[in-house]
């Protein structure tokens, strides 16, 4: 299964290493899960994911990640003033 977001990202699994040639190969920002052989030899913790961004994308990347974060900033706060609303009914 493969997923794509809003700055093309795509995300995969098996083989890890193609992150790197989508990259370099096709200019796309890519992302894997990784796989069982990658994850034991590099030593990478389940709970991280390796990704890999083409240099002349890298602000076009920095930017979506910097507005993505601005609005969930936005929804958090209406998240917890409504669970301030809820605590006090």
């Amino acid at each position: 299964m493969e997923i794509q977001l809003r700055v093309g990202l795509q995300i995969g699994g098996k083989p890890q290493c193609r992150v790197v040639a989508l990259a370099k190969e096709q200019g796309q920002v890519a992302a894997s899960l990784g796989c069982t052989l990658s994850r034991t030899r590099t030593g990478l913790p389940g709970d991280e994911t390796t990704c890999a961004i083409p240099g002349p994308r890298l602000v076009e990347v920095v930017r979506n990640v910097e507005a993505t974060a601005r609005i969930d900033a936005v929804a958090e706060s209406y998240a917890a003033a409504d669970i301030r609303r809820f605590a006090e009914t």
